[in-house]
């Protein structure tokens, strides 16, 4: 998922690293935390929802989140999945959101959006 962003294979592992995290020992950064909107609670909300209830591949998850929080919330797309890749990635930057739900899976996709979701 982050081949094009890569020099040397030596650089995969910082950038993959969250997928190799338990989820409760997830670190969220600082200045991702510190860059959430206002509507974080609800764009979780949403997202827990959405996760519960798609099929879990990459095009599912991202039209599923994609209605329900850019259509339905009517929040643009650079802010609507924020809080959702702080949460699955604890980063503001990571590699591509809806593909890193996919590798994680449904259960671990749950309960890092959860643990942020009741940490607000």
């Amino acid at each position: 998922i982050i081949q094009e962003r890569l020099v040397v294979l030596k650089d995969a592992l910082p950038q993959l690293d969250y997928l190799f995290a338990a989820d409760d020992e997830l670190v969220l950064a600082d200045t991702a935390l510190a860059a959430l909107a206002d509507n974080a609670a609800e764009v979780l909300d949403a997202a827990i929802e959405v996760t519960e209830s798609v099929a879990l591949d990459a095009a599912s998850i991202q039209a599923g989140l994609r209605e329900r929080i850019v259509e339905g919330l009517g929040i643009k797309p650079k802010f609507a999945f924020a809080p959702i890749r702080v949460a699955i990635s604890g980063r503001r930057v990571s590699p591509p959101l809806f593909e890193s739900m996919e590798i994680l899976g449904r259960e671990s996709s749950l309960a890092r959006l959860k643990a942020l979701r009741d940490s607000l």
